[in-house]
């Protein structure tokens, strides 16, 4: 194990909520009701049905080698040739993912809170502070998550109140007016991104102190996580309808403006940018954590610190190499990512989960 720190199951639990959060609620709106319209509420709770699926199939993995992480159990389980191929796949849709996610925080950041600033300026300070928390560990970001969590929510729930005299009831029907169709594809979607992402966590295992309750603390974040999403999706339908969601970058950010329209509050934009800022930084942590935690041990090495930097750098870079426009993006993830993250999320797991139990690996063995 390469950082020592720990973390309860229930400081990761509330690691994969935000995880989950992680500025998506921003974004999936649009998707879900690009695909189902006025159903788009009903394509998370399908998606999240998937994501429950995935945890079970990573922390059933996980539990048969607790104190290695699927990078490295994936060399016992398939072999050392092929394994160290899968564990190097895994590197780099971390790594990937990392990038992804910084572009899409510095495009909202740009696009809704500040126009003029150069993305550099964005995306370079956050990831300097974030390099110092990978930096501290695992613990340093579990806290840190259990000190904003609060105040977050608070600001989410203080957003519903304010918004529940808009509710325009009339805008979810009809009731599968396209027929489970268009509800399935969405969800296929929705399932990628962001349940599917919660493959990264079986990185962290290794850490959980009491591992042995940390797959209840998980299904847990992912039935709170898509509650979440369900009604970010279920108020952009409610106050703008689903014609209009389907067609804003970022919904959720418009409907925290509408409410400056009521007359008793201004620049309430801010809002959207403290939670997009608070849980957005957590999912790119977590993303970078798990980048240079995995390729240490990929490359045997006796400490991951030496690398944080040097991969710092890189994210930053493919970053902005990788991103497109918000449209040409949006279309990636909707479509092409699926398929992409496919074999990451299911299939490998699944995979080396069957072959473990043929073989009969892990267990006391392992741990002996």
């Amino acid at each position: 194990m390469l950082d020592r720190g720990k973390i309860s199951a229930g400081q990761a639990g509330a690691l994969m909520f935000t995880f989950l959060e992680g500025g998506v609620a921003v974004i999936v709106p649009a998707s879900a009701t690009s695909f189902a319209k006025q159903d788009g509420w009903l394509t998370i709770i399908f998606a999240a049905l998937v994501g429950i699926v995935v945890v079970l199939l990573f922390t059933n993995l996980g539990l048969l080698f607790p104190k290695q992480s699927i990078i490295q159990y994936s060399e016992i389980i398939l072999g050392k040739w092929f394994g160290k191929i899968v564990g190097l796949l895994y590197v780099l849709y971390t790594f990937y993912l990392g990038s992804l996610v910084i572009g899409g925080f510095r495009d909202y950041v740009t696009t809704t809170a500040l126009p003029r600033t150069p993305p550099i300026v964005v995306s370079g300070p956050l990831l300097f502070v974030i390099a110092y928390a990978v930096w501290g560990g695992i613990e340093t970001l579990g806290r840190v998550n259990q000190l904003i969590l609060p105040f977050r929510e608070l600001i989410v729930m203080l957003t519903i109140f304010l918004l529940v005299t808009e509710f325009k009831w009339d805008n979810l029907t009809p009731f599968m007016g396209q027929g489970i169709v268009p509800v399935m594809k969405g969800s296929i979607s929705v399932a990628s991104l962001p349940f599917g992402e919660t493959i990264l966590f079986a990185m962290l295992l290794p850490n959980i102190s009491n591992i042995q309750k940390v797959k209840r603390y998980y299904i847990v974040a992912v039935v709170f996580g898509g509650m979440l999403l369900t009604i970010a999706v279920l108020i952009s339908i409610l106050v703008l309808g689903p014609a209009i969601a389907a067609r804003l970058n970022y919904p959720t950010h418009e409907i925290i403006k509408y409410i400056e329209k009521l007359g008793f509050l201004t620049d309430m934009d801010i809002l959207g940018v403290l939670i997009w800022i608070t849980s957005g930084f957590m999912k790119i942590a977590i993303c970078y954590y798990c980048t240079v935690v995995g390729l240490a041990q990929w490359c045997r090495l006796s400490d991951y610190r030496s690398i944080v930097i040097p991969v710092g750098i890189l994210l930053f870079i493919f970053s902005i190499v990788a991103y497109g426009t918000i449209m040409d993006d949006a279309v990636f993830a909707s479509t092409i990512w699926p398929f992409f993250s496919f074999p990451f999320v299911i299939l490998f797991p699944l995979l080396m989960l069957i072959i473990a139990k043929i073989r009969r690996l892990g267990g006391r063995k392992q741990k002996g």
